[in-house]
C-alpha cells in the first residue's frame, strides 16, 4: 500500500485536462505531524484496509494526504471512481508499482501498457467469448470432479482443514485444465506455492516504506529499490517466478513439438492468435507472458474468493441452505455445463456478495498524467491515485448494512439499480479484466460441485487475519472442518 513512485505507461489517446483546474483546492486530508501517524499505520498487517476505510471516513470520497516525494490521493464512490476509470481516463496512465509483478506476468495484460497492450487486449478478448467457455466449462468440471474424488477418499467426515489452501489447490486444478490443458498433476503443489509466494513477496515489497523512497534515489527504480531494501523477499520472488516460468515454458515446448492434438484451450488459442493486420502470432515470449497473466489471474481471485464465501456462509447457514437446495433441486448428481452456470443464480449471488466484502483486486493505482478536477479538488499532475476498491464496496451511500453478508443484492433487478462502479471486483473501464465471464462460470460451477458433495463449518474461536498484498488473503488460513452431504 505505500505508494509508489508517480511514473505511469500513459494512455495513447490525447487527454484534455480541464478548465483551470489549480483554481480548485487540494483534497482533504491528514496535514502536519498526523501524516507520520497514518503512514506508520499503513505498515501494519491490516493497516492499508484500515487506512482507506478510516481516510473515507474522515475526508471523503476524494482525500489527500503526501508522502516525502509526493501527493497522493485515495478515490472511493462511484462517481470518482468512474471519473478516473472511465470519464477521463485519457488523464490518467498505470503506475509503476505493477513493474514488480513482471518477473511473474512479464509483459501480459495487467502490467503491459500503451501499443502492446492495446494490441493484445485486441487479439485476446475474443477468446473469452461465450463460444469459448462451453469447453472450458467441461474442462473445469472434469478438474474439480476429480480433485472432489480425493477429498472423498483422503478427508474423513468431520476432518479439520484449512479452507483456503483447500480451494487453491482444486482451483489451480480447474483453471489448469481449462487453460493450458493439464490439471498440473506433479506440478500443482510446487507450482501453486510458487505463484502464491511469488505474489506474495511482490505485494509485501510494494508496501514497504524501504521501497517507496528508495526508488527515488538517482537510476534506482522500482525494482531495484526492491532488490536492495529487501534482498530475501525479493530473492524468494525471483526463485518462485523462475519455477513457474520453467513449467509454462515446458507446456509450450510440448505443443511446439507434439501438437495441440485434440485440446481446446487458451494455451492453443494463444499460439493460434493472429493480428488482424500483419497476420503475425504472438511471439513465445508474449504467449508465455499472457498465459502466467491468466494462471495467476484465474487462480488466485477465483480461489480466494470462494475460500472467503465458505467462510461467510459458515455465518450466515440461512444463505448457505439456499445454495444447497439450489444446487440440489437444478443439478441432482449431474455434473455441472457452462449452461447450468446461468441457472444457478443464488450460488452465483453468494459469490458476488463475497467478492464485495473481501475483494480479490482491493485497490487498483492510477498516476495523473495531468492537472484535474475531481469531486471539485485539484489533482496535480504526478498524483499517485488509489481508487479504493475495498472502501467502495463497503460504502454506507451505497451498500444498506455495508459490513452484512447478504446475497439477495444480487438477485433481480437490485443490481441495476446501483451504479456499475459501486462493484470493481475485476477492475473497471479500459482495462477490466477481460477473463471475468471465465472467472465468474469457473466459481459457480466449483462452488456447485462443491454443494453436491460437502459443506464446511468453521471452527467456534479462531481469528482470521486479513493479508492485503496483491490480493486480500487470509494470513494464516480460514480453519475449518469439513462435512459429508
Amino acid at each position: 500500500m505505500t505508494p509508489p513512485a508517480a511514473t505511469a505507461t500513459a494512455p495513447t489517446a490525447t487527454a484534455v485536462p480541464p478548465a483551470d483546474p489549480t483554481a480548485a483546492p487540494l483534497p482533504p486530508g491528514p496535514r502536519g505531524r498526523a501524516i507520520g501517524r497514518w503512514l506508520l499505520r499503513l505498515q501494519e498487517q491490516e493497516g492499508p484496509l484500515e487506512f482507506l476505510d478510516l481516510m473515507a471516513h474522515r475526508y471523503g470520497d476524494v482525500a489527500m494526504f503526501h508522502t516525502p516525494r509526493q501527493k497522493v490521493a485515495v478515490v472511493r464512490g462511484p462517481e470518482a471512481v468512474r471519473h478516473v476509470l472511465v470519464a477521463n481516463q485519457d488523464l490518467y496512465g498505470k503506475s509503476n508499482q505493477y513493474e514488480l509483478l513482471e518477473p511473474v506476468l512479464g509483459k501480459g495484460l495487467v502490467t503491459s501498457g500503451g501499443e502492446l497492450w492495446q494490441r493484445q487486449r485486441k487479439l485476446v478478448q475474443p477468446m473469452f467469448a461465450k463460444r469459448h467457455l462451453v469447453p472450458f466449462a467441461d474442462h473445469m468440471a472434469a478438474a474439480a470432479g476429480s480433485a472432489l474424488d480425493d477429498w472423498e477418499r483422503d478427508l474423513p467426515d468431520g476432518a479439520g482443514v484449512e479452507v483456503a489452501s483447500q480451494i487453491l489447490h482444486i482451483g489451480l486444478d480447474t483453471v489448469g485444465r481449462a487453460l493450458v490443458g493439464t490439471d498440473f498433476t506433479g506440478h500443482a503443489e510446487p507450482f501453486g506455492q510458487a505463484l502464491g509466494n511469488a505474489l506474495h513477496q511482490a505485494g509485501a515489497v510494494g508496501r514497504s516504506a524501504t521501497v517507496a523512497i528508495g526508488q527515488y534515489a538517482p537510476g534506482v527504480g522500482i525494482q531495484r529499490a526492491a532488490r536492495l531494501g529487501h534482498p530475501r523477499r525479493w530473492a524468494s520472488g525471483m526463485d518462485s517466478a523462475a519455477v513457474l516460468l520453467s513449467t509454462v515454458d515446458a507446456l509450450i515446448d510440448e505443443r511446439l513439438t507434439h501438437g495441440h492434438g485434440d485440446r481446446d484451450d487458451l494455451l492453443k488459442l494463444l499460439m493460434e492468435a493472429r493480428d488482424e493486420q500483419s497476420g503475425e502470432p504472438m511471439s513465445r515470449e508474449q504467449v508465455r507472458d499472457e498465459l502466467m497473466t491468466f494462471v495467476a489471474a484465474g487462480h488466485e481471485t477465483t480461489a480466494h474468493g470462494l475460500a472467503w464465501m465458505y467462510y461467510l456462509l459458515s455465518q450466515n447457514p440461512v444463505a448457505r441452505e439456499r445454495m444447497e437446495q439450489e444446487v440440489d433441486e437444478t443439478l441432482g448428481s449431474d455434473v455441472p455445463t457452462a449452461e447450468d452456470a446461468e441457472r444457478l443464480p443464488w450460488t452465483t449471488a453468494c459469490f458476488q456478495e463475497a467478492m464485495r466484502i473481501y475483494p480479490p483486486v482491493w485497490h487498483v493505482q492510477r498516476v495523473a498524467l495531468r492537472d484535474d478536477l475531481l469531486g471539485g479538488y485539484r489533482i496535480p499532475a504526478g498524483t499517485l491515485i488509489l481508487v479504493s476498491i475495498w472502501s467502495t464496496h463497503r460504502d454506507p451511500k451505497v451498500w444498506e448494512n455495508p459490513a452484512g453478508f447478504d446475497p439477495r443484492r444480487w438477485l433481480g433487478d437490485a443490481p441495476k439499480q446501483r451504479s456499475r462502479f459501486s462493484y470493481l471486483p475485476f477492475g473497471g473501464g479500459r482495462r477490466i479484466c477481460v477473463g471475468q465471464g471465465f472467472a465468474m462460470m469457473n466459481a459457480t460451477i466449483l462452488a456447485a460441485m462443491i454443494a453436491q458433495r460437502f459443506r464446511f463449518d468453521f471452527v467456534p474461536g479462531s481469528r482470521i487475519v486479513l493479508d492485503p498484498t496483491v490480493t486480500i488473503r487470509p494470513l494464516h488460513g480460514i480453519p475449518m472442518t469439513i462435512h459429508r452431504r
